[in-house]
């Protein structure tokens, strides 16, 4: 791959990544709400594996890059010769100018975005030792539980997991007075969870992933978006099967650990950026097996559209590549011209002939000329050429839309195969049984009928309606006792003497806020 393509690929695979960031920003929220907070954080994955999509091989840009409603369309191909003396110096010197201006472009950006992206992973490196350093200089062991060393620090102002190769799980040093038995448990539950699933992994392929965008706003907006989802991913898996006291428990820790403050490629319990939405969350049921499964199914539907819509040599990225070449002046897609091919050898000298009379100069017939017309195509070549195509070219006419200029002949596409038959529908009722189905096809006498049976519809209907009413039972008792855990938690909250007052009114403003948009979905429901 030249500079200039390569600088392509690059701004492509930017771009196309900033726009599946933004289209996870708008769909993480009611994903999260269909399918549960798992399935929203596992959509985050489109963005990275687009950055790291190789740009298309070159037997499939053609069919990414032609459209389907193009495959059957008649080109009708016309060969007209340029005026004798023609000749383009001003677009060949263009052309030279542009490729000789892209490898110095491509380098000058290249420089500045790896100038950016560097400084940005240093920084972030450099803060996470520091970081380390200060946890591990005066921790005391605590234990050693499913590969993690648990240990206590002056330094952690909260539970929190970090550490990839050396993994850990700090705790502060009055963890055992502030916090119950159950508390803890749950609390370390949460950070070893965090190892198990991958996720400081996964904060360090986000924190490349934004020093790739460090210019971008919605990059910085999708990674903190990241982390909110992350965390509520792992609050799930904790609490899935739990009871309610037990989320009641969970939401008290969340409370006691609430702090400002975070380190990026650390997991924290107990910062407080999203904890309306992290309390909020432990008063939802659990999602089934089957929805889980659904939303499983629509990611990775998402990626496959996502990946394939935006790969590099599709006729989208094509379109970004033009329009910010465009921007800047330089053509992305031009290709550099050939080196000039060497001279030929001088010809070995020739005996001496007999002079002959010169004969006249011959014209240049064209090479050919198809005509399509009524899905027959009549061409013409050399003399005939030029008679049919000359009187053509005194009149110009205005070319129609499927005109096109081409110096090969015509291919003409084969008539698409006649369409199948349609099946005939009816509707009628259906004996009992037959696996519940609504609809079936029988083959009769006068061909393949789609039967469609009312009245399984209508008992489907009827358990359906029946279904929803002991929902809505379920729903409003959960609410109830979501309510009261909320309280439980507001009143705890107002009794701990351990939070500064700054962060015990931020955190009973957030609380107060969802006990309001439980008691509107209550009346709601009702």
């Amino acid at each position: 791959m030249t500079g200039a393509g390569l600088a392509a690929w690059a701004i492509e695979a930017l771009i196309a990544s900033t726009l599946l960031m933004a289209l996870v920003l708008l769909l993480r929220a009611p994903v999260r709400r269909a399918f549960g907070p798992q399935v929203a954080y596992a959509l985050w994955a489109l963005p990275v594996l687009r950055l790291v999509l190789p740009p298309l091989p070159a037997g499939l840009r053609q069919a990414a890059a032609t459209p389907l409603s193009r495959a059957s369309e008649t080109i009708t191909v016309f060969v007209v010769d340029p005026a004798p003396g023609a000749s383009t110096p001003a677009a060949v010197s263009a052309t030279d100018m542009v490729a000789s201006l892209l490898p110095a472009i491509a380098a000058t950006l290249a420089v500045l975005w790896a100038i950016g992206a560097a400084g940005f992973l240093v920084w972030h490196m450099a803060r996470h030792a520091r970081f380390c350093r200060r946890m591990l200089t005066s921790a005391a062991a605590v234990e050693h539980l499913r590969g993690v060393r648990v240990i206590a620090s002056p330094a952690a102002p909260g539970p929190l997991a970090f550490g990839v190769m050396r993994r850990y799980v700090a705790f502060p040093l009055d963890f055992s007075d502030r916090y119950d038995d159950d508390e803890r448990a749950l609390a370390l539950e949460h950070e070893i969870g965090h190892h198990q699933r991958g996720d400081l992994v996964a904060n360090w392929i986000a924190l490349a992933v934004l020093a790739l965008h460090w210019f971008n706003p919605v990059a910085w907006r999708a990674f903190r978006a990241f982390r909110a989802d992350q965390e509520l991913a792992n609050d799930a898996r904790v609490l899935a099967g739990r009871s309610a006291i037990d989320r009641h428990t969970y939401a008290c820790a969340i409370l006691k650990a609430a702090h400002g403050g975070a380190v990026s490629a650390a997991c924290h319990l107990h910062t407080i950026d999203d904890l309306k939405g992290r309390l909020r969350m432990l008063t939802t049921s659990p999602r089934s097996r089957r929805r889980l499964a659904a939303g499983g199914a629509l990611v990775t539907t998402l990626m496959v559209t996502g990946l394939g819509l935006t790969a590099s040599g599709t006729s989208a990225a094509k379109a970004i590549s033009t329009k910010v070449g465009a921007a800047v002046g330089v053509d992305l897609q031009a290709v550099p011209p050939a080196p000039p091919a060497p001279p030929a050898p001088p010809a070995a000298a020739a005996a001496p002939a007999a002079p002959a009379v010169p004969p006249a100069p011959a014209k240049a017939h064209r090479t050919r000329v198809t005509i399509v017309k009524n899905g027959r195509a009549t061409s013409y070549e050399g003399a005939a050429a030029d008679a049919y195509a000359d009187p053509d070219a005194r009149q110009v006419p205005p070319p129609p839309p499927a005109l096109a200029m081409n110096q090969g002949p015509a291919v003409v596409a084969p008539p698409a195969p006649p369409l199948p038959p349609m099946p005939l529908i009816e509707s009628r009722n259906c004996s009992t049984g037959g696996n519940g189905r609504t609809s079936y096809t029988e083959q009769r006498r006068d061909g393949r009928v789609t039967v469609i049976c009312v009245n399984r519809i209508q008992a489907a209907a009827r358990k359906a309606a029946i279904s929803a009413v002991d929902a809505q039972r379920i729903k409003v008792s959960a609410m109830a006792t979501a309510m009261q855990s909320l309280n439980a938690t507001r009143a705890s909250l107002a009794a701990n003497v351990d939070m500064s007052a700054k962060d015990r009114q931020e955190a009973l403003a957030e609380i107060d806020g969802a006990i309001r948009e439980m008691q509107s979905e209550m009346r709601s429901a009702d």
